[in-house]
């Protein structure tokens, strides 16, 4: 009995100081704002200099993932020359066509902060400012408040982001429950306006009601489900902006911990950040880390928040030729491959004929060494080979109306393509009313077959435009029937589901078993609606 009470004081004791160890690691500070901002820095440039990191690697990243570094270089009270990331950002602009009204706000953003004067800019402006939803009001008062004329006023657009505040006090991009990130968004926009307008300040105290209740005890916030750095580092810049000190005010400290203390909890030992606590570098998650820092640093240093542009010149913008560009057109379809045969007896016809012509031509200027005759047929057999290998077949000759016949067949599956949650279908033309691109229909699979594999297919028997990118298992979908990623906001886009959960792997990866039961589906934030 004594051996019992024993073990259990001893346990009790264990307790007790496991306790205090945790609080105290709770409560001990986090890395500072610059030691962080330093460490991404060190990390993603390597043994580069800043500037080369810019000319190099960012540079080769322009218009795909490097516009947030780019941002807080450009903000970090230091100065670098961006005018060959300008030039390769404006190049991949002219080179692409960008589908989502909220990524050509962020490209014009991030020209503007490094003090751009393309008239891309004021062409953005001008056309994308609540074009859609939530998220093109707020990027699109970022660019009004640095001076760029738009569509819409500074007052119009604020107007319109307080019509759309939930009940709960936040903002979400649809549904009727605000989210983390979007809130936080929406603050670091509204944030200039809070002493000069009553409205607005109210807006914000509601919503920072909400982001203080939603903190967790890590000090960190949840969207989509999962803990993660992101929504921190969104709530950091908010905070930032409306001049609240994110590691000191008392709404946001939970248990001793603040958001700062729950970024940490991502790092990784390289320097880098994951999305998920243990999971892989994510470009993304640490981008925002960073900007989270950027943020903190300038509001340390007594400066305007994060997107208060300094070396925007709106007043030196060029003035746009015409009207911007469409980009909701989708991109063309390249030739695909088929396997009849089709041109190719009469292309093989007319190489044959070609090197008999030159054969021709040699004997008749007096160039009959042996070896020109090898060469050109070399050349005749090399061009034969590669008409009979590549298969070149117009839509038509493809988009064949028939099934795919399954030599030894292991059972059968079920594909549904549908897109009823894109807001307006009625008035898309390229979209059906109800949203259904294909019904349910089966399929036959072959051992290994993927679900890419009947996607596929299925696109091939009802003409129905797939758009992919990727190659094998990496493979991902971006655009169905003409509808692509990022269309209808920064987090739409084409997700796939088997048996009604979203497998953590490309379509071009999951094989799949007799009974699978395939749905595509157009989310509006990233298979969270």
């Amino acid at each position: 009995m004594k051996r019992k009470l024993l073990a259990y004081a001893a346990a009790l004791v264990c307790c007790v100081l496991c306790a205090g160890a945790v609080t105290a690691a709770a409560q001990s500070p986090p890395p500072s704002a610059r030691d962080t901002y330093d460490d991404i820095l060190g990390f993603e440039r390597g043994e580069k200099s800043v500037q080369e990191w810019i000319d190099t690697d960012l540079v080769s990243l322009a218009g795909t993932g490097a516009e947030y570094f780019i941002l807080c270089l450009a903000q970090s009270g230091k100065q670098y020359d961006f005018s060959a990331y300008e030039a390769a950002l404006l190049d991949y602009l002219a080179q692409n066509k960008v589908p989502s009204a909220t990524t050509r706000q962020k490209y014009a953003l991030v020209l503007a902060a490094i003090g751009s004067t393309d008239s891309y800019i004021v062409s953005v402006t001008n056309s994308s400012i609540g074009s859609l939803g939530i998220m093109s009001y707020v990027c699109g008062l970022h660019l009004l408040h640095a001076g760029y004329p738009g569509n819409q006023t500074v007052d119009g657009t604020i107007d319109h982001i307080l019509t759309l505040q939930k009940a709960d006090g936040g903002w979400a991009i649809s549904g009727s429950t605000s989210d983390v990130d979007v809130t936080a968004m929406t603050l670091q926009a509204l944030a200039p306006h809070k002493k000069e307008r009553a409205d607005v300040s109210d807006a914000i105290e509601k919503a920072l009601s909400l982001l203080s209740v939603r903190q967790t005890g890590s000090g960190g916030f949840i969207s989509y489900g999962v803990e993660n750095p992101e929504s921190a580092a969104q709530v950091i810049i908010a905070l930032c902006a409306l001049d609240i000190d994110p590691l000191t005010d008392p709404r946001f400290i939970k248990n001793g911990n603040t958001a700062a203390h729950a970024i940490a909890a991502f790092a990784q030992e390289s320097g880098g950040y994951c999305h998920v606590a243990g999971g892989a570098y994510s470009a993304s998650a640490t981008a925002q880390v960073l900007c989270a820092a950027t943020a903190q640093m300038r509001y340390v240093a007594g400066k305007s928040p994060l997107y208060d542009l300094d070396y925007a010149r709106p007043d030196e913008v060029e003035s746009p030729a015409g009207s911007e560009q469409d980009t909701t057109a989708a991109p063309d379809q390249p030739p695909v491959a088929d396997d009849g045969l089709g041109y190719k007896p009469y292309a093989c016809m007319g190489v044959v004929l070609l090197g008999g012509i030159v054969c021709l031509v040699l004997i008749l200027t007096g160039k009959r060494h042996y070896k020109n005759f090898i060469a050109v047929a070399l050349a005749t057999c090399t061009l034969l080979a590669a008409v009979i290998v590549i298969d070149i077949r117009l839509p038509e000759d493809y988009y064949n109306g028939q099934s795919e016949s399954k030599q030894n067949p292991i059972g059968t599956v079920t594909l549904t393509v549908r897109c009823d949650r894109v807001p307006g279908l009625d008035r898309i033309d390229h979209l059906p009313d109800d949203g259904i691109l294909l019904a349910t229909e089966v399929y036959e699979i072959e051992a290994g077959e993927t679900v890419y594999d009947i996607l596929t297919q299925a696109a091939r028997k009802h003409g129905l435009h797939v758009d992919a990118a990727g190659l094998g298992e990496s493979v991902y979908v971006r655009g169905i029937g003409q509808l692509y990623e990022q269309e209808h906001g920064e987090l739409s886009g084409w997700v796939y589901y088997v048996n009604g959960t979203s497998p953590s792997m490309g379509c071009g990866s999951y094989e799949l078993s007799d009974g699978d039961e395939i749905l595509f589906d157009y989310s509006l934030t990233l298979g969270n609606d």
